[in-house]
């Protein structure tokens, strides 16, 4: 019931939008001018109407007739001939919808109109085979299938294979029936036409159906009707319930099979298909068959007969004509059977349908033989066994006469073979033998050698899945970076920009804007990096030449190089020759190639050490050499330090920071300049680039000016540090900053600074000395770091005592969920994702600070000796915590225990202790003893257990006046008033 309504809503919806699609066009057609634009509102209002009122489109193609001929265009003709054909073979008017396709087919030929003579001939195979005249149908659609072809009609080729599989379908021709539906169903696929790949399952459907593939044809029906529905198709979906009657049917499920059947006639009768009415009467007579409620059965076959008549469908009058005759045997209506299974078999022999003619004879043999005329009854089961034995066991009696004339040739064979020798028998056998062997032979070695073409396609399939693992490796590690070297200088940008929003009576100072030029010159950089490799792989970056002094351009390009050089005290030797080398060359590329290079000996060399820089002029080639004395590179990765994306340190402790595009895009632009560059290095001791560009010295007659010899100018000192007062005497928190990014250094400690003492380290092993040596109230650190990362240095801080307690904001480009989570499992405290906002730093350290101060003075303030863990962040502290409150409960009565006996108990030195009980509790050792024993002696002065002097005893006072004036400045009343 839940289907049938269903059924009901989704046809209503319908016919709410196509009405007022219908109306939309009614309306242009009304005020439409023009005689061509009104007949092709007419033909798409007739499409609209041809389900559900087709003699209103019959109409509106008629007018569309009528102004085709009078605008004398053809073309409309041939479409409205078609659509007329359509609506009258859906009215199962076969006949007439032949003529109109006959005519149709004939103009479009005249006219040379491909798609419409396609049309006309899937139209004549379609009315065709519902006529019942198979061979002419498959005739037609056969003709279509390769004049589609030719004049590439795709979808004409769809709709001839299944119209074709239909007519397999009709003869019992299963296995063709599949083949032209499932062809049908590719090309619908390949050209997107879903709706119609929609029909081809539902019909693949059908045929696992007919084969007794109930779950099969479940599958497909499901499929098709998925796709119905997304296109409201109430024809396929009427075709789908009918079907599913059918295969509930077979599982023995009537009544479910009897709802669908109904639910199908009802939208059947709505769409005026009579054809489709007739075969579902049918579906509903058999049903009551096999209820045995013969009565409904006959009275469903009858209204089945009735219509095929009325329609002239031949293969539904012989189907219900068989079935009437053999519900009346089952009712014992001899004569009435005999009639209309007589009517049966004419009809089926007349159309070809074998099945139906079979079974007809079968029936009027059971119908003679209960009137005891045995010899007409015998004749009839004769014919049924011939009809069935042709259809079904054709190749089974060829082979039993195949088998039988084998037998007597044998018989013949033995009797020659009893006279021949002994000899020429053994010799028979030896043969015999030595073909087995040979056979066996060949077998072995194709099965070995498919066996190893199978193997070899596996390996070749797992290098390949290898290969594109580590290139989507590549490319993850590649974006991770590119996102780090992105976020660093737009959070440098951010930060100014933001203070000078909050403050906007305030000016930016010149070193603030010199940051941002920096970083805005930086990411400028690497967007043009990434277009110049995106312009390469598209072919098109193209040399822009220039005629112009190259070792003029080289030396200025290296020159950018020397306050850098300079800041790192590093020897930076420069050998250009002191000559003119004119040339025609592209000095952005060439440029390009130098900064990638040095900047690249300087990411990986240390400061203080050397970078060579030297160019010459040999051959008509232009060689420049570029080499360092940093770390090198392995031999194992040489090879593959010019590939896109890779990086020879790719961890997180990015020791010298990149994208791993530089090296690449210099080999691209190189290459695009006919040149050659090449490397060669040795771990520990530097690299060696080479660069090799063909240049054809260009001679000039002009007097060649002499170089300006280079006069000791100011070099640019890049971004000035922050310098600290030497001494910062402020009673104020102390802020450790870890980051190896100048700029960023630089930045966070200028906002720090106004309310906390800042110091700083370059990178996490300098960050954990000072963090050792000077504890701080707090740490800020970068993620990605030189030497040490920021995960092992937050890791290494919480794990070791005299650290523990420092509060840490773990700062990171990389924003993804895991690496946050990653961050705050090794013990980091906050977590801020590049770029951030300076107030929210600001935020989170006083927050962090605040906390910890408000710990110490709760501790403090508490009249008794409170839990660990409420005054301790980490496990490691409240372990530190207990140690020591569990030492006070067993010492604190031994007026000897003293910071000296802490010391040696807990395994601690005196600095290390002192540190860790001022940083979590704000007290020293002894304060921290002393008043454990003085809360303990309240305890037991609010109890009453003992007076005064006993108690002092207790708790390990020996001087009573210290231990009253002790007690008088922790709680402010002398032990006796409290």
């Amino acid at each position: 019931m839940a289907r049938l309504l269903l059924i009901i809503l989704i046809f209503c919806i319908g016919k709410v939008c196509a009405q007022s699609k219908i109306d939309s066009l009614e309306h242009v057609l009304n005020i439409e001018k023009v005689d061509s634009s009104r007949v092709n509102i007419l033909l798409r209002l007739a499409d609209e109407y041809r389900y559900e009122n087709p003699k209103e489109a019959e109409g509106h193609l008629q007018v569309a007739m009528l102004l085709s001929s009078k605008i004398k265009d053809k073309k409309y003709e041939v479409k409205t001939l078609n659509q007329l054909g359509d609506i009258l073979t859906d009215q199962s008017n076969n006949d007439s919808a032949i003529v109109y396709y006959q005519k149709a087919l004939t103009l479009a030929e005249q006219i040379k109109f491909d798609d419409g003579r396609s049309t006309s001939l899937i139209g004549l195979g379609n009315a065709h085979t519902r006529k019942g005249n198979l061979e002419k149908g498959e005739e037609y659609l056969k003709s279509n299938i390769d004049f589609a072809k030719e004049i590439e009609d795709f979808e004409g080729v769809a709709s001839s294979f299944n119209n074709l599989g239909n007519v397999y379908n009709e003869r019992g021709e299963y296995k063709k029936a599949m083949e032209a539906y499932t062809e049908a169903s590719k090309m619908n696929t390949r050209i997107g036409n879903e709706k119609n790949a929609g029909i081809n399952l539902a019909n693949i459907g059908l045929i696992h159906q007919k084969l007794k593939n109930f779950k099969e044809s479940i599958e497909y029906y499901t499929k098709s009707d998925s796709l119905f529905k997304k296109f409201d198709f109430l024809p396929g979906r009427a075709f789908v319930v009918k079907n599913m009657g059918i295969v509930f049917r077979n599982q023995g499920k009537l009544d479910d099979a009897l709802r669908q059947y109904q639910s199908a006639l009802g939208i059947y009768r709505k769409m005026g298909s009579t054809r489709e009415m007739s075969q579902v009467y049918q579906n509903i007579g058999n049903i009551y068959s096999d209820k045995k409620e013969s009565n409904e059965a006959i009275e469903n076959y009858r209204q089945s007969l009735s219509i095929a008549r009325g329609i002239d469908d031949s293969i539904n009058m012989a189907m219900a004509s068989q079935s009437l005759g053999q519900e009346f045997l089952y009712f014992k209506q001899l004569d009435s059977s005999e009639v209309f299974s007589s009517k049966a078999v004419e009809i089926a022999q007349a159309i070809g349908a074998n099945l139906t003619e079979m079974d007809g004879y079968k029936t009027l043999s059971e119908v003679n033989y209960a009137k005891a005329n045995h010899k007409r009854a015998y004749n009839l089961r004769i014919n049924f066994e011939t009809l069935r034995d042709s259809f079904y066991n054709l190749e089974k009696r060829d082979l039993a006469e195949e088998i039988e004339a084998k037998y007597q040739n044998e018989q013949k064979t033995q009797e020659i073979a009893l006279l021949a020798s002994e000899k020429e028998l053994q010799a028979l056998q030896l043969g015999k033998r030595k073909n087995e062997r040979n056979g066996i032979i060949i077998v072995a070695l194709l099965i070995l050698l498919l066996a190893a073409l199978l193997y070899n396609q596996f390996r070749i399939k797992q290098k390949s899945n290898r290969e594109l693992q580590e290139l989507n490796q590549l490319k993850s590690d590649f974006f991770a970076n590119i996102s780090h070297e992105f976020r660093t200088p737009l959070t440098l940008i951010q930060g100014p920009i933001e203070h000078l929003e909050q403050n906007p009576e305030e000016k930016l100072e010149r070193e603030d804007i010199k940051m941002i030029r920096r970083n805005t010159n930086k990411v400028l950089g690497l967007v043009n990096q990434l277009l110049d490799l995106s312009r390469i792989d598209e072919g098109k970056l193209k040399l822009r030449s220039t005629e112009g002094n190259v070792f003029k351009c080289l030396r200025t390009a290296a020159a950018s190089f020397n306050s850098h050089a300079a800041q790192r005290n590093m020897d930076y030797r420069v050998k250009v020759p002191n000559e003119i080398l004119w040339a025609s060359f592209d000095r952005d590329k060439l440029e390009k190639v130098v900064y990638n290079l040095l900047s690249n000996a300087f990411k990986f060399t240390g400061d203080g050490e050397q970078v060579s820089f030297e160019a010459a002029y040999e051959s008509e080639e232009l060689i420049i050499q570029v080499s360092d004395c940093g770390r090198g590179i392995e031999e194992d990765k040489l090879p593959f330090i010019f590939d896109r994306f890779y990086q020879v340190d790719s961890s997180i402790t990015k020791d010298r920071e990149g994208s791993g595009i530089g090296l690449s895009l210099s080999k691209d632009l190189v290459k695009l300049m006919d040149g050659t560059i090449t490397v060669s290095s040795e771990a520990g001791k530097g690299t060696y680039f080479t660069v090799q560009i063909p240049m054809e010295k260009i001679k000039t007659f002009q007097k060649q000016p002499k170089e300006a010899k280079q006069k000791n100018q100011k070099e640019s000192t890049g971004p000035r540090s922050f310098e600290f007062p030497k001494t910062d005497d402020r009673e104020v928190p102390k802020i450790l900053v870890v980051e190896d990014n100048e700029d960023m250094r630089q930045f966070i400690n200028v906002q720090l600074l106004k309310n906390y003492r800042v110091i700083e380290a370059k990178n996490g092993e300098q960050g954990l000395k000072l963090a050792s040596s000077d504890a701080p109230d707090l740490i800020v650190t970068d993620l990605m770091m030189p030497k040490m990362d920021g995960l092992e240095l937050c890791n290494r801080l919480k794990t070791n005592l005299d650290t523990s307690h420092i509060p840490i904001i773990m700062l990171t480009a990389r924003a993804g969920e895991a690496n946050k989570i990653e961050g705050l499992e090794t013990g980091a405290d906050a977590y801020l994702t590049k770029p951030f906002s300076a107030k929210e730093l600001l935020a989170r350290a006083r927050n962090l600070i605040d906390q910890r101060q408000h710990l110490q003075a709760y501790y403090q303030k508490s009249e008794r000796t409170i839990a660990p863990k409420k005054i301790t962040t980490t496990s490691l502290d409240r372990k530190f915590m207990e140690k020591v409150l569990n030492l006070f409960e067993e010492q604190h009565t031994d007026a000897n225990f003293g910071v000296p006996q802490m010391q040696q108990e807990l395994a601690m030195s005196k600095t290390q202790l002192h540190r860790k009980t001022k940083a979590l509790t704000n007290e020293t050792p002894g304060e921290l003893l002393r008043n454990f024993r003085l809360k303990r002696a309240a305890q037991l002065l609010s109890q009453k257990s003992d007076t005064v002097t006993q108690i002092a005893y207790q708790v390990g006072f020996n001087n009573l006046s210290y231990f009253a004036k002790c007690f008088k400045a922790l709680y402010g009343v002398s032990p006796s008033s409290y």
